[in-house]
């Protein structure tokens, strides 16, 4: 009741305030309130997937209650559907198993980890995990079953243009294939989250090595759509914190594959275990950098909103079976 009167005063106030403050206040209010409601203003829910920044977090979606009804007992993963486990299930069950009014199936054939379609028209329904950007793209380099930085990439990029299908039962191919230099690589990975927030309809794909370069006038248009278009911002190097997060603000229990790593970059490898920066030799992606500190941000500001710590979390991390010091991190 109090609540709801609330909202009320609130509404009211905001009818003399102009349309950006209105829309800031509403997504506020939809913060605010029960799960159940903010849930339903996330929907149909978009997940910006960044490489090499939360493959994982899918689990959490898809169990989320009545998002996807006949996956609640299937973890996607390597371990139950292979290599290529999420081509598999973006182009083959995903329709089948979701429901698309709540969760958005997305093809991962033609364009791997697309880029946002239509920011306006989806604002307040996106959901993703940001990374450090020199972490990732270290991942993205050490990753070598994916092998992002075979000196092949730009041909086998092209020829899943041509065959989408192929990378079904065929992503794996250049496991083991000779790496470009480092710094190579991390100059085409560059700003490569700043791309996928601001470029819409794009005619490169976002793992291109030739793709558009970013400055930091997108960087700052792309923090600003992290702070305003997103209903869920996790932080991979936070992964405990931010599944309990996202549980505490939408609901559903926390389970043992909310916090299952479905694709390591190598054996014993993840987001938790920083790579040596040294290997980039003072280099550093300063545009990406712009974005990950908006989304910190806003992690951390949502903490504070909805009470979420290691010592509020123990009942989430006993559920997932994960031991978890209260001084950890």
């Amino acid at each position: 009741m109090l609540f709801a009167l609330i909202c009320w005063a609130l509404w009211g106030m905001a009818l003399s305030l102009e349309p950006e403050t209105m829309q800031l206040l509403q997504h506020r209010l939809a913060l605010e309130g029960p799960q159940e409601q903010r849930l339903k203003a996330a929907e149909p829910i978009n997940w910006l997937h960044f490489p090499k920044a939360g493959t994982s977090f899918l689990n959490a979606i898809i169990h989320l209650p009545g998002v996807c009804p006949l996956a609640v007992n299937l973890t996607i993963g390597e371990q139950s559907l292979g290599p290529c486990f999420l081509q598999i299930w973006t182009d083959v069950m995903c329709s089948q198993l979701c429901d698309q009014e709540k969760f958005r199936c997305k093809s991962d054939l033609h364009m791997p980890h697309q880029p946002i379609d239509d920011y306006w028209a989806e604002k307040g329904t996106f959901m993703g995990f940001f990374r450090d950007p020199d972490q990732r793209i270290l991942s993205g380099y050490h990753d070598d079953m994916d092998n992002f930085a075979s000196v092949n990439f730009r041909d086998v990029l092209h020829m899943y243009e041509v065959e989408p299908l192929e990378q079904i039962s065929n992503c794996t191919m250049e496991e083991g294939a000779p790496k470009i230099p480092i710094l190579e690589f991390a100059e085409s990975w560059k700003g490569g989250m700043t791309y996928q927030l601001v470029v819409e309809h794009p005619t490169t794909q976002t793992l291109d090595p030739d793709r558009k370069a970013m400055t930091h006038t997108d960087a700052e248009k792309a923090a600003r759509r992290v702070r305003d278009g997103f209903a869920f911002v996790g932080i991979a190097e936070e992964w405990s914190l931010s599944i309990c997060l996202f549980h505490k603000m939408f609901g559903g229990s926390c389970q043992q594959s909310d916090f299952a790593d479905t694709r390591p970059s190598a054996t014993g490898k993840s987001a938790h275990v920083a790579y040596n920066t040294s290997e980039l030799m003072g280099w550093h992606d300063d545009i990406d950098d712009v974005v990950y500190a908006a989304a910190l941000d806003m992690f951390r500001t949502n903490l504070m909103l909805f009470n979420v710590s290691h010592s509020t979390c123990q009942e989430c991390y006993s559920r997932g079976g994960v031991d978890l010091m209260l001084t950890a991190f």
